[in-house]
């Protein structure tokens, strides 16, 4: 897989603030954008969660803790599928 370097400057006071590491906050930097992306539907849960560099169950498991739904369904699909199935 090709990488991309981003170069993310900020102010050091931060780190201190929130008390972590720069590894630490890198990696949940990692987690917030690719939940906020899956939020959006602007990526997949696979690709969601290898920007988390998580295997999708634990990317799952962290989505539910933000309460952000796993899986996007919504009304008009659930209908459409129970439509089809009651067709058959």
């Amino acid at each position: 897989m090709n990488m991309t370097e981003l170069k993310l400057n900020i102010p050091q006071d931060i780190l201190y603030t929130l008390n972590e590491t720069k590894s630490d906050f890198i990696k949940k930097m990692k987690l917030y954008a690719a939940m906020e992306l899956y939020r959006m539907q602007k990526l997949s849960m696979g690709k969601a969660s290898e920007l988390a560099e998580m295997n999708k169950i634990d990317f799952m498991f962290e989505l539910g803790k933000y309460e952000i739904p796993a899986i996007n369904y919504d009304t008009d699909d659930f209908i459409e599928e129970a439509e089809r199935i009651m067709e058959k």
